[in-house]
This record gives C-alpha cells, sequence and structure tokens, in this order.
C-alpha cells in the first residue's frame, strides 16, 4: 500500500511537470521584457553594463547584472554570469580570448575595478553591448528552469496553486514582465541561503504568498513583492545596510503595473 501511494506521488509529479508549457513570448514582447531589464538594471546605459555595487563582493554584469564572485570567493546570492557566459559559447559570440578561459571575476573589489578595469572592462562591455538580443533570451529561458525548481521545492499543495497564479499572469504583457523581471531581479527563492531570519523575498516566495484569485494578478504581485522586500529590509543583517536600496526596489517593482 505504501509503495502504491509513493507511486501516486511520483506519477502526479511526473505529470504536473510534464505538462508546463514553455512561457510563449512574441519578437516584440522579448523586445520590451529585455528593455524594460536593461533600464531597470542598467538604466540603458552601456557604461553600466559592467559594474560593482558598494558593499556586495561580486561584478553586476550585462542587461541582467548577472553575478560574478571573484575566482575562490563565495557569497549568499546566486553566481548567474557563469552561464551567461557558457550560452555565449554555446551561440558561438565572439569573445576574447581572455574572457574565454577566465574562471572568475578578473577584479577582486569595486575598487580594483574601478582603477584598474582597463582592456577587460572594455572588452566586457563591448560584448555585453552587442549581445543585448541573446542576454533577452537567456533571461527568458531562466524562467522555464526556475519554475521547475519551485515546483520541485514548494509542498504538494502549493504546486496547483503557483501554477494557476502563473497562468493568470502571463495573460498579459504586464504579467509576464513582472515575472521575468523579478526572477532576474530577486531570483527564483529556492536557495536556503538567499533568507534573512528564515524568511525569503524571491519568485517562489511571492507566488505562494499571493492572493488566490484576484482581481488584477500583476497588482497583487507587485504588492506582495513590495511586502516581502519590505520584510527583507526589516530582516537583513545591519552590516548590510539595505535600507538605502528599499525605495528603488519598490519603484521598480511599480513598473510592473504600467510595463
Amino acid at each position: 500500500m505504501l509503495r502504491f501511494f509513493f507511486r501516486f506521488i511520483f506519477v502526479c509529479n511526473f505529470l504536473i511537470f510534464a505538462q508546463l508549457p514553455s512561457m510563449e513570448i512574441s519578437p516584440a514582447e522579448a523586445d520590451l521584457i529585455g528593455r524594460g531589464i536593461f533600464f531597470n538594471e542598467c538604466s540603458g546605459k552601456k557604461d553600466r553594463l559592467v559594474w560593482w555595487n558598494q558593499g556586495e563582493n561580486f561584478a553586476s554584469l550585462g542587461i541582467g547584472h548577472f553575478i560574478w564572485y571573484p575566482n575562490g570567493t563565495k557569497g549568499p546570492f546566486e553566481e548567474t554570469f557563469p552561464a551567461l557566459l557558457a550560452f555565449f559559447k554555446e551561440r558561438e559570440v565572439e569573445l576574447p580570448q581572455w574572457l574565454r578561459s577566465q574562471e572568475g571575476c578578473p577584479w577582486r573589489t569595486k575598487e580594483e575595478l574601478a582603477l584598474h578595469g582597463g582592456k577587460k572592462k572594455r572588452d566586457l562591455e563591448d560584448v555585453l553591448a552587442l549581445t543585448l538580443p541573446l542576454q533577452t533570451e537567456f533571461i527568458v529561458k531562466r524562467f522555464d528552469t526556475a519554475l521547475q525548481k519551485i515546483l520541485a521545492h514548494v509542498k504538494e499543495e502549493k504546486k496547483t496553486q503557483i501554477l494557476e497564479q502563473i497562468q493568470h499572469l502571463e495573460k498579459s504583457p504586464q504579467g509576464k514582465f513582472a515575472l521575468i523581471d523579478y526572477l532576474n531581479f530577486k531570483g527564483d527563492g529556492t536557495l536556503e541561503t538567499e533568507r534573512y531570519c528564515g524568511k525569503g523575498w524571491g519568485l517562489m516566495q511571492v507566488l505562494e504568498e499571493m492572493p488566490l484569485n484576484a482581481h488584477n494578478p500583476v497588482e497583487a504581485f507587485a504588492r506582495t513583492a513590495k511586502s516581502l522586500l519590505k520584510a527583507r529590509v526589516k530582516n537583513a543583517p545591519f552590516i548590510r545596510n539595505e535600507e538605502r536600496w528599499l525605495k528603488g526596489w519598490l519603484v521598480r517593482v511599480d513598473r510592473y503595473l504600467n510595463s
């Protein structure tokens, strides 16, 4: 009997995952999503494609400010630039030789990047400026992978709820942008290291906590995301001083209603 029960659970999970469709994004929607993320992360400026935030131990690169840690350095947030670099190689993007063999961010601090960025920084800016559509494609593809990770992490009773929330959001361009931008912005929410006081703030947490059958799902998504971000700042270690970023985060989420 117990064996039958576990087999039943396995089959149910298989059917849920097997029926997961990729998000349908038209070329026009993809262009708007890419431009929107580029504006949100870099203010649409080339000189912000290679960036290092004050107080961080990693560089933020590309339109999505993908994280790249120096070799041998670790942090609580998911490192995403190496995966983008692998995607570039898969698509046969012409890369500088040093970048093809680089194992970690070539600078160890914000100050080192500012003083010694030189040719490598210019090379990175040029590559990233010439690959905006590819970066957008990479970001959109990450959503499908992230959704499978989220469904693998949540309790059984939450799986159907999350799929329904996504289906409601996908009905509008604003909802699609909210899902993809927030994933890029604050992660999928599955990493235990991306928690303060045991509470996360990623896409998984937003989908779990937003109200069911909301009349305006994008508004409900934004309201829930803002609540989680405020809680993140409240729970953050004092040394990180995340209050300085909160206003910008909330403004970014408010744009989902007008994207």
